[in-house]
């Protein structure tokens, strides 16, 4: 751990020598362009060899030192990174990330630019003339191939960052909301890019022409002068067709890999999958883009555990009428089938379980319960201490299937008690045994409550005598009771138990006596 702290961080290294690299095949480049453009006067020649004198101190001075500064301004980053990196950094170094492609290009800049100034500053202290044949070699060819350079140690120096030093230094994004970086947008680059492959070639050409008419001015042969300038013009188009590649792939990246790293995000967003966001890339028009499909993922996953979070106090199925504007603020009349179900002989179970294994018992007892009424098509209206209200059928739209998707899921009710009391007994806990009412017929349905906290619930005597029923059915030692308009509708779907007792009860309230029946179990 401390021997990797110590040493330099990777992308340090590959920064300077990509910066190193692109401004030494300039240099090269300058060389090569300087013999295909210079003139061909006795004076040029003595010029030609003095500058070449010059030459070592000047790269020292215009090309060391900025590769030092550069090196220093760097060094809060690196210092950092051999700290461990962890995020977040400083307000410094998110600046200097950010800022660092476009300072190194500035300070590589300024040596290609001190040049045009010093040679002829040079000459005329030699020499004590200037003349304007000198501009190809002295002006022209450095500017030329010092811009491409910097281009490309920019495009460079910005690709490494993107890689392997913003996504550390910026795990969350947000690059946009550092105050005081500097970098180029989408339009700055694209117009950097277009000086690059498109002006800089013509600048060159320019040069060529200048050249060969001053040879020619010179009395040299015409075919010697053409053949020159053909040769140099198949030499300059080679070499700016690679670099023009080069460039064009090195910007491409930029682009290509962040969108197409959105374009996968929101894919898998449209499929549901919310588990992984964009890696910010830059604080340019991308990196916003960046930014707001992670905030809109955040967004979703925030949506996500709201309704999840409301799922488990709501239905899900009224949940998502409530949400979609489906339900009325006030309330409505419809058809619905009640179902009571109530936990037999809980006074009981609560006198000998403790706390803990009191809450155990129904959770585990609602759980099993509350996933067959799903199954079943109806839905849990609330939970009542010991017991379930629910109901089916009040979002049919009219038809009489809720009755037998009720008597069906009573039946499956008590079905699945019954398994769970065999790895209750296996597990020396005592069985449980559940009561069930249905009553089918119109209810209320709507958000009750206060001002500030209500519920959407159904109310009405369908309710209440589905609750009366299901209270009957320990008077009368039965484990289903349904009123006679819930057999007729579910009869009429085919769906029914067979009727093992049948009762005319008086209700509380009511005049008149409700058909009861009492249906097997299974």
């Amino acid at each position: 751990m401390t021997a990797r702290r110590r040493s330099l961080p990777g992308w340090f290294v590959l920064t300077l020598l990509a910066a190193i690299g692109a401004n030494a095949l300039a240099s090269v480049t300058t060389t090569a362009t300087i013999e295909l453009m210079r003139s061909p006067s006795p004076f040029a020649q003595e010029v030609r060899a003095y500058d070449l004198l010059l030459l070592p101190c000047f790269q020292v001075v215009a090309f060391v030192v900025p590769t030092i500064v550069i090196a220093r301004y760097l060094w809060p980053i690196v210092a950092w990174f051999r700290a461990g990196a962890v995020p977040p950094p400083g307000v410094l170094v998110q600046r200097r990330v950010i800022s660092a492609p476009l300072v190194m290009a500035g300070g590589a800049f300024a040596g290609w630019i001190v040049g045009p100034i010093f040679f002829p500053l040079a000459t005329l202290l030699r020499f004590g003339r200037w003349t304007p044949d000198l501009a190809s070699q002295q002006i022209l060819s450095p500017l030329v191939n010092g811009f491409l350079a910097v281009t490309t140690t920019y495009l460079l120096v910005d690709l490494i960052f993107r890689r392997l030093v913003v996504p550390r230094a910026f795990p969350d994004g947000r690059l946009a909301e550092v105050p005081g970086a500097l970098a180029l947008g989408v339009r700055d680059r694209l117009l950097v890019f277009l000086v690059a492959v498109a002006f800089v070639p013509l600048f060159t050409a320019l040069g060529l022409v200048r050249a060969a008419a001053a040879r020619l001015h010179a009395g040299l042969p015409a075919a010697s002068v053409i053949e020159s300038l053909t040769r140099a013009s198949e030499v300059t188009f080679a070499v700016y067709v690679a670099v023009g590649l080069v460039l064009t792939l090195l910007l491409a990246r930029t682009f290509t890999g962040p969108l197409s790293e959105v374009t996968a995000v929101l894919r898998r967003i449209r499929a549901g999958a919310l588990d992984r966001g964009v890696r910010v890339s830059a604080s340019d028009e991308v990196g916003v883009v960046e930014d707001g499909v992670n905030a809109l993922l955040a967004a979703l996953r925030e949506k996500e555990r709201i309704l999840g979070t409301f799922g488990r106090i709501v239905e899900p199925a009224v949940r998502d009428r409530l949400l979609a504007g489906e339900v009325q603020a006030g309330g409505d009349v419809r058809s619905a089938s009640v179902l009571f179900c109530d936990l037999r002989g809980f006074t009981a179970l609560a006198e000998r379980s403790t706390p803990d294994e009191l809450v155990a018992t129904l959770n585990e007892l609602f759980t099993v319960l509350t996933a067959w009424v799903r199954t079943c098509g109806g839905f849990v209206d609330k939970f009542l201490g010991d017991g379930l209200l629910v109901v089916f059928g009040l979002f049919d739209d009219g038809t009489d299937s809720g009755a037998a998707h009720a008597v069906r899921c009573a039946r499956g009710m008590h079905d699945r008690v019954a398994e769970l009391n065999g790895m209750r007994t296996a597990a020396g806990r005592p069985p449980l045994a559940v009561s069930i009412g249905i009553h089918s017929g119109p209810v209320v349905a709507g958000t009750i409550g206060a001002a500030d906290r209500h519920e959407y619930t159904v109310v009405g005597d369908t309710v209440n005598v589905a609750a009366r029923l299901q209270e009957l059915c320990r008077d009368h030692h039965h484990g289903l009771l349904v009123s006679g308009a819930t057999h007729d509708l579910a009869t009429r779907a085919g769906s029914c138990g067979d009727v093992v007792a049948r009762y005319a009860i008086r209700l509380r309230g009511r005049d008149a006596a409700v058909d009861a029946l009492a249906l097997s179990c299974s």
